[in-house]
């Protein structure tokens, strides 16, 4: 059996358990959130899909040279500058953190509302596209809970549970000191780090609890904006079956799960770099690793091949990956999120 299609094997079943902060916690955040809205097994695995293409353009995707050393600089990836503002990193007041959760909620709804209509959305592409908003919003939602210090500010006052953002009432959150940290590391002089205040992964102090809150704000986040946007079409999205699609089960479930596993473990960013977590060879790393490298050599040409593919207007690896670099919904939602005092503005 194909290696690729072993990866793919073993990444369905994690989505049905726990899988990818790092990759293996933004996904098991996300497979809950959807789980618990009522979504199918093939929608949260797409949606894992959309959450973690937001840490590949440019994250750690183009900018990582183990990735690129076997291969990923041939899919041509173009970094964009909107996604630097998707991960709640260097926004220094609670008065900007505030400001952040109102765009972020604000854009979210505007751009489901958008494009659940656009008629310039190909025919097929509508509900890849609409996952792409609400994972990408997702992981945004996520990375707060692990990188600013509202988990901190809750743990040391011993609250259990830590409330979720909108638990608690503007006036009381107006009188908090929140923030989140500098990123890259040393890049605000009289700020934290992301590196000092981060919860990525398992080895991370307060990982744990960061997870547990996260996820309660996933599954609120997606009952939030289904309830803000009725005409989206919320009942094809949470009943999406690939069972008899053989094309595009080999899309999902072969190629992109086993890019979301094989590239996060190369990169260092499936959980740490001290794996708590590991996937293809529990208490070997330097095994897991060579596998995540074979298995990604394996699915690099197949990506070239449907790139070069006739039909193919977008250019693109996967038609999953139509919401990011077909219509690129992260320049909607991050239109005016703040990123070490800047506003993205979407041209």
């Amino acid at each position: 059996m194909k290696l690729v299609a072993c990866v793919a094997v073993v990444v369905a079943s994690l989505s049905g358990s726990a899988h990818a902060f790092d990759t293996w916690w933004h996904a098991e955040c996300t497979r809950k959130a959807m789980e618990g809205t009522g979504f199918s097994a093939d929608a949260r695995l797409v949606m894992q899909v959309e959450n973690y293409l937001t840490d590949v353009f440019p994250a750690f995707g183009v900018a990582n040279e183990k990735l690129n050393k076997e291969g990923l600089q041939k899919l041509n990836l173009k970094a964009d500058a909107s996604y630097d503002f998707m991960h709640f990193d260097a926004v220094f007041t609670t008065a900007d953190i505030t400001a952040n959760w109102d765009t972020l909620e604000k854009n979210t709804v505007a751009a489901l509302q958008k494009f659940a209509k656009d008629p310039d959305v190909k025919p097929g592409f509508r509900l890849v596209v609409l996952y792409a908003i609400l994972g990408a919003s997702l992981h945004t939602v996520q990375d707060f809970y692990s990188h600013s210090n509202w988990v901190n500010h809750y743990a040391e006052g011993h609250t259990n549970p830590i409330p979720i953002w909108f638990d608690v009432a503007a006036k009381d959150r107006d009188k908090l000191d929140l923030f989140s940290g500098a990123y890259p590391d040393g890049s605000a002089k009289g700020h934290k780090d992301h590196g000092e205040l981060n919860k990525d992964s398992s080895a991370r102090q307060l990982n744990m609890a960061a997870v547990e809150v996260a996820t309660r704000a996933s599954i609120d986040w997606v009952q939030r904006v289904m309830k803000a946007t009725p005409d989206v079409p919320w009942g094809e999205l949470q009943s999406y079956s690939i069972d008899k699609n053989v094309v595009m089960k080999k899309f999902l479930k072969t190629q992109d799960a086993t890019f979301l596993t094989t590239s996060s473990v190369i990169a260092g960013h499936f959980d740490g770099e001290k794996p708590v977590k590991q996937v293809f060879a529990p208490g070997d790393p330097a095994r897991e690793t060579r596998m995540a490298i074979t298995a990604f050599g394996i699915l690099i040409p197949d990506y070239l091949t449907n790139m070069g593919t006739k039909g193919n207007v977008f250019g693109l690896p996967s038609p999953y990956w139509a919401g990011h670099m077909g219509y690129h919904v992260t320049h909607a939602l991050a239109d005016g999120l703040l990123l070490d005092g800047k506003a993205y503005h979407a041209k």
